[in-house]
């Protein structure tokens, strides 16, 4: 006959069973109860536990995000100083190049004004010499420009700009026609110019006509057969008659020749 074998587990729940059984229903509340305010406050426990970790986290994201901020204001910042240091690099280089300009103005000053005082002298005396039209404007032009080369106020540049414009004037005085009222010996007349090939002076009631003479410097009175193609070209001039192909004398300059 095989003998029976009692394991250690059942043996447990046996004595555990046996424990209940002796237990009063008023104990075993007690201990439900126990195990209920065990569970509660683990609960409890565990929700106040997981607060701490939501605020732990979203104490950690507010870090990161201001980090991140941080970090970005600074990238910009240095962006924004490496900028900064080229400008200003370029700043002292354009600083310095304007130092070596004034320095080179100052000594360039020192050629230019007399360069513009015998450039004067020059046009004063072209005028001088030059066929007599506009006289009074021409003369005038040089002296303003005289006068304006000891004046402090005005610069070097200003003033070499003035008196090249004064000879482009001049140039362009040879490329236009013009007509214009003018007075010699205190009369009053027509004059007619044609670049500097001619020039015409014209009484005012239109029956005498005169055409400057290089050689002799002196007016040359016309033949009347002109006075009518001078009329026209003076109104030509004037732009109140339609351009048209017109004859005029011309005034015949004299060769000088070398001996061989």
């Amino acid at each position: 006959m095989r003998a029976k074998v009692f394991k250690p587990q059942a043996l447990y729940l046996t004595a555990l069973f046996t424990s209940l059984m002796a237990l009063s229903p008023m104990s075993i509340a007690d201990a439900l109860s126990d195990s209920e305010a065990t569970i509660a406050a683990s609960d409890t426990s565990g929700s106040r536990s997981q607060k701490k970790v939501e605020r732990l986290d979203d104490q950690s994201q507010r870090l990161l995000n201001e980090y991140r901020q941080i970090k970005a204001e600074a990238d910009q910042l240095r962006l924004y100083n490496e900028q900064m240091t080229r400008i200003v690099d370029s700043q002292e280089q354009e600083l310095a190049s304007l130092d070596r300009q004034i320095s080179e103005i100052e000594r360039t000053e020192q050629g230019v004004l007399p360069l513009m005082l015998r450039m004067l002298d020059n046009l004063e005396g072209f005028v001088e010499l030059d066929t007599p039209f506009l006289p009074n404007e021409r003369e005038a032009r040089v002296a303003l420009l005289k006068d304006m080369m000891s004046r402090a106020d005005v610069t070097i540049s200003e003033k070499f700009r003035r008196v090249l414009e004064a000879y482009q004037v001049e140039v362009d005085y040879g490329r236009n026609i013009e007509a214009y009222r003018g007075q010699l010996d205190n009369v009053a007349y027509d004059f007619l110019r044609i670049g500097r090939v001619a020039l015409y002076r014209l009484s005012n009631d239109g029956t005498q006509a005169w055409i400057w003479d290089r050689n002799t410097r002196d007016w040359n009175v016309l033949d009347a057969a002109y006075l009518q193609d001078l009329r026209k070209a003076l109104k030509v001039a004037q732009q109140t008659a339609a351009p048209e192909l017109l004859t005029l004398p011309m005034p015949v300059v004299q060769r000088t020749t070398t001996a061989q």
